[in-house]
């Protein structure tokens, strides 16, 4: 009977495919390869689009990790110098090897970025610049080269390290002084689609369509990193977990009770989402307050910190009139931290460094 409709569907398609509207338009003759080669030439377009956006947010990035290390918990600290670098095996997969081309990377490590204002940056190293040895002995090569180049700094009891890089073909030995920041790692992300920051209390993530907006403004990547620093700083998640965790051990007992009289309810889930929701705008309005200090401290001119908001109720309308969910409105973050701004400027006026109460 299948191979019976297989033949009747063989006969009548055609046919039909025939009896189709088709285009009248005659057009110039396509060449597949050309379209192949085009993939390429747009692929990476694509990859150094990224590229340049993600070393906008490293720059910033590690600028903040080092000069707002003091709003970081003792045991959220690590020692580093202050340098973003990569070997061919590093960077997003499905870009790989548009970065390599673009990078000149090789199994050696190269520098990609150095934070603004660094040990790193002000010891004179460059993006470019290919690290040949550490302290006298060979620098990590090849695959696990980033990951153990890190914890040799990380690790290391000597502060000042001796770097023999190549640059433009010619040896230099710099000498940088390594120093606290939060551990706390970051990436932008190939989503050019979603509007989002989040973070996981280890890294601090946006997505590629909200950098690249975020990098349109002098303070845009600055604010969004420091709110999402405040998050991990602070342990958000952790608190949030428990919560959640919380939530839903009172929605199991309220299941069982409930089974016991003979009902099928779901209070578990329901309860893990309500932890997990609760004092959440509160989080949000901490991390925004943090946020103001963290950028104080790193260096960036605060005065338009509280119109950020505005600028982003106009990029996302619907947050203007938020409420009741995660988040707080823009009018009511803008609000708090137009008054953040005073505090922090009146601990500076008094010769008080700016911490948060």
């Amino acid at each position: 009977m299948i191979k019976i409709y297989t033949k009747i569907f063989a006969i009548l398609f055609p046919i039909f495919l025939y009896g189709c509207a088709q285009p009248l338009a005659n057009l110039p003759e396509y060449n597949q390869q050309l379209s192949i080669e085009e993939q390429k030439i747009q692929n990476q377009l694509f990859a150094d689009s990224w590229l340049n956006t993600y070393i906008d947010v490293s720059e910033t990035g590690l600028n903040i990790l080092f000069n707002a290390v003091d709003l970081c918990l003792a045991e959220d600290q690590i020692m580093g110098i202050g340098v973003d670098i990569a070997t061919r095996y590093d960077g997003p997969e499905a870009i790989r090897s548009e970065l390599t081309k673009k990078l000149l990377l090789t199994d050696e490590i190269t520098v990609i970025a150095t934070g603004i204002n660094t040990p790193a940056r002000k010891a004179g190293l460059l993006q470019g610049d290919k690290i040949i040895k550490i302290n006298g002995v060979d620098a990590p090569y090849g695959i696990n080269a980033n990951a153990d180049f890190y914890k040799i700094i990380r690790d290391s009891k000597e502060k000042k390290h001796k770097l023999l890089v190549t640059r433009n073909g010619q040896n230099k030995t710099i000498t940088v002084e390594s120093k606290n920041r939060c551990r706390f790692g970051f990436y932008v992300d190939l989503d050019n689609n979603n509007f989002n920051a989040f973070a996981d209390g280890n890294v601090i993530a946006l997505s590629l369509r909200m950098a690249k907006w975020l990098a349109q403004d002098d303070l845009g990547i600055a604010l969004v990193f420091a709110h999402e620093l405040g998050h991990n700083a602070n342990h958000h998640i952790d608190d949030k977990t428990t919560n959640m965790q919380a939530g839903a051990g009172i929605g199991l007992l309220l299941d069982i009770i409930a089974r016991s009289q003979g009902l099928q309810t779901d209070f578990m889930n329901t309860g893990a989402n309500i932890g997990a929701l609760s004092y959440s705008i509160n989080y949000e309005n901490e991390a925004d307050y943090l946020s103001v200090y963290a950028i104080a401290l790193s260096g960036y001119n605060i005065d338009d910190a509280a119109n950020f908001w505005r600028r982003f109720a106009v990029e996302v309308p619907s947050s203007i009139y938020s409420k009741g969910g995660s988040h707080p409105s823009t009018g009511e973050r803008y609000v708090r931290i137009e008054r953040t701004i005073k505090e922090v400027y009146s601990k500076i006026n008094n010769g008080e460094k700016p911490l948060p109460n």
